[in-house]
């Protein structure tokens, strides 16, 4: 059936005399051919947020970016597979191998060995939310590279794909530069970072940074292979781009990787004896004055992340801002791995093992909000998620790549003009530049794939090839093969409908709305645990408004309070059951905890206990949660125990001394232990904290005129 030959180099830049021409695609190869420039060209390009359409007043999905970048790699990879597995079974053909093959199965195999021994198998499986590189990812990479390996044959198929993503990655630099002038179509939230940093269609200038690294080398290989003057033209104007992008994006790590993927591309074309025209020369004159026009305007910036030179500074300050957090969560990462060092927690499960690892540090540096799901370390992200060993052999797949290449890569060509190599250089310095940016930044699929592909790039002019003939049962399995994909390309749709269930959730106008969407997604997707806590947020939202109601004043509260309550148990049971699901996720303990002193404020003083109870399991996965223990002090107080309760506001003031609701709480029970002036320090230190919080001035004003005045 399979024979198997070394045959030529088919990637050799230059057709010898009298070399036999190569077959022509048959349907399905193109499609599958087709499919990967898709691919490559949509995923970055990638939203659901899409305003800037006549009568779109709310994007499509709540994660506005990864998930739908997952969800077209996983349709596309989907097609691209069934149609090149068809091609084979029913015509047969060359299937292409690589020397680094086995190291990938290798890899699969302790990744899904993880998963089965994870945490928590849902999350290992998926990705976690928002991040989504599970197991089911890395197969996806792994496919990628596969079909990418069998077409990528020849030096005009990897320019034919480089410059796919050369005109996919100009767009999304064109929309970040965009941003960072001021011009958005689209409309977004409260953005969690500077105002015109670009984040274009990654939705943070840390994403946006790694793709940017990818795609630089690419675009200015492109250029300097280029022999065409008027397309070598085209592609600095979009190196042009791209650069003033990752500059405008002020990504610390971005602007690491991209430094030496640049160098790389540098070094390959001063070996490849590249000669630079007057389009280069004046592009590249054009390039620096821009550039430097876009770093002296930065200088102004009042914002220290906006200020190129005051950002280059903090690299080598590690002792504040996000560098401090950073190695504080890698100490958190480092203590995890060594408590599971051989398959770890499972792939993408780092948002789960955090709080219980972090140092109390982190938070006083970071604030009870945050929680880190990712380790901004490529290394540790993976020592944490599948061991020591799952590590070793993906970045052993990195190193081999790299060596086997290298030769390939880097050789000096025959001629002085032939630089057709050059791309191929583009996509090791690629390749390089992303993994040293994976060392302070986010591995993301929308990004992650490219490395991937770029691998395939560079095996691809050693692949072996074997012939193929047609099985006599092919054709049968080709069309049950076709049906598999066709039902999971249904459930790749379904995946994203939950996601828009999941935004309806929050954007109803009626609570009925609200549930009924939430419900939904849980029922499309019940593998999220987000979804499933969101169904008991929903009925906390309703319990909390028919408690509002019964204290209206006029009316009856007998019947509200007693719809009350048994929205509450609805509520109480969903987030039992979320706490079920997924025992590690630390904000559930939160959502009862607050749900059951709620109850016990307004239904019956019983039911502090039981937020007792719960606020303690919650301490359990996070020992420095100051929310929990805020929630903890509150349901001790119920309970009578005001001391312990006081002991508790103060662990959490301690923990993150800029959380304002443990000092006005602080202070009310001081108030009713008769110490007006401790009350009195909290209250003001809160004012200082926070001006515009409610009721602050009228809580001073009521004891300071019976505390000690000042000096006294």
């Amino acid at each position: 059936m399979a024979k198997s030959g070394k045959g030529r180099n088919s990637s050799a830049p230059h057709k010898r005399a009298g070399a036999p021409t190569q077959p022509a695609m048959t349907g399905a190869q193109r499609v599958a051919w087709i499919a990967l420039h898709v691919l490559v060209f949509s995923v970055p390009l990638a939203m659901g947020n899409w305003t800037w359409l006549p009568g779109v007043n709310a994007p499509f999905t709540f994660d506005q970016f990864d998930i739908v970048k997952v969800f077209l790699q996983r349709g596309i990879t989907l097609v691209a597979f069934a149609a090149w597995a068809y091609h084979v079974l029913v015509h047969g053909g060359t299937v292409r191998r690589t020397k680094v093959d086995y190291l990938i199965l290798a890899v699969l195999g302790w990744i899904a060995l993880s998963t089965v021994f994870s945490v928590h198998v849902p999350t290992a499986v998926f990705g976690k939310y928002r991040r989504f590189e599970g197991l089911i990812s890395f197969v996806n990479y792994a496919t990628m590279y596969f079909l990418a390996v069998q077409f990528l044959d020849r030096i005009s198929r990897v320019r034919s794909l480089a410059r796919t993503l050369f005109v996919s990655g100009s767009l999304v630099s064109l929309y970040g530069v965009m941003q960072y002038v001021g011009i958005d179509p689209l409309t977004w939230g409260r953005l969690p970072f500077e105002q015109n940093r670009a984040f274009s269609t990654y939705g943070n200038p840390d994403l946006l940074g790694g793709f940017l690294v990818l795609l630089l080398p690419v675009a200015l290989g492109l250029a300097l292979s280029e022999k065409d003057q008027r397309w070598r033209a085209a592609y600095w104007t979009g190196f042009l781009l791209t650069l003033l992008c990752w500059i405008v994006a002020f990504t610390r790590g971005a602007w690491i990787g991209g430094a030496v993927g640049l160098v790389v591309l540098g070094v390959a074309a001063r070996r490849m004896r590249t000669r630079l025209t007057t389009v280069d020369w004046s592009f590249a004159g054009g390039i620096a004055a821009v550039s430097a026009l876009v770093v002296a305007r930065s200088l102004s910036s009042d914002t220290a992340v906006m200020n190129v030179w005051a950002r280059l500074v903090s690299i080598f300050d590690f002792g504040a801002g996000s560098a401090l957090t950073r190695f504080q969560i890698w100490d958190a990462a480092w203590r995890a791995t060594l408590d599971r060092p051989i398959l770890g927690f499972g792939p993408d499960t780092f948002r789960l093992v955090f709080p219980g690892y972090k140092p109390v540090e982190y938070v006083q540096v970071a604030g009870h909000l945050s929680v880190a799901d990712n380790v901004h370390n490529y290394f540790l992200q993976l020592t944490a998620a599948i061991g020591i060993p799952g590590m070793l052999l993906l970045y052993g797949l990195f190193v081999t790549v790299a060596v086997l290449s290298f030769r390939t890569v880097f050789v000096r060509p025959e001629r002085d003009s032939d630089n057709s190599r050059l791309v191929l250089s583009a996509f090791w310095a690629a390749a390089a530049g992303y993994v040293v940016h994976l060392t302070f930044g986010l591995s993301v699929t929308g990004s992650t794939f490219l490395l991937w592909i770029a691998m395939a790039v560079l095996m691809a002019p050693g692949a072996r090839a074997v012939e193929v003939r047609p099985p006599a049962w092919g054709p049968v399995v080709a069309y049950v093969l076709i049906a598999v994909v066709a039902v999971a390309s249904v459930a790749n749709v379904v995946y994203l409908r939950a996601d828009n269930h999941y935004l309806k959730s929050h954007l109803g106008a009626t609570f009925n709305e609200q549930v009924a969407a939430a419900e939904s997604a849980v029922r499309l997707n019940p593998y999220n645990d987000m979804y499933r806590a969101q169904v008991g947020v929903v009925y906390t939202d309703i319990f909390r408004s028919l408690l509002q109601q019964s204290q209206s004043a006029g009316q009856d509260p007998t019947a509200t309070q007693q719809q009350a309550e048994q929205y509450f148990r609805i509520a109480t049971a969903s987030l039992r059951e979320t706490i079920d699901f997924v025992p590690l996720e630390y904000d559930n303990y939160l959502f009862i905890t607050n749900a059951y002193n709620m109850a016990g404020q307004a239904l019956s003083p019983s039911y502090f206990q039981d937020a007792a109870d719960w606020a303690r399991k919650g301490i359990e996965v996070s020992e420095f949660g100051p929310g929990i223990r805020f929630q903890h002090a509150v349901a001790l107080d119920g309970t009578g125990d005001s001391e312990a309760a006081r002991e508790e506001l103060v662990a959490a003031i301690e923990m993150d001394p800029r959380y304002v609701e443990p000092r006005v709480f602080l202070g009310d029970l001081y108030v009713r232990a008769g110490d007006d002036a401790a009350a009195l320090e909290q209250f003001e230190r809160v004012r200082e904290l926070d001006p515009d919080y409610p009721r602050i001035d009228e809580l001073i004003e009521s004891v300071s005129g019976t505390s000690a005045p000042e000096g006294s």
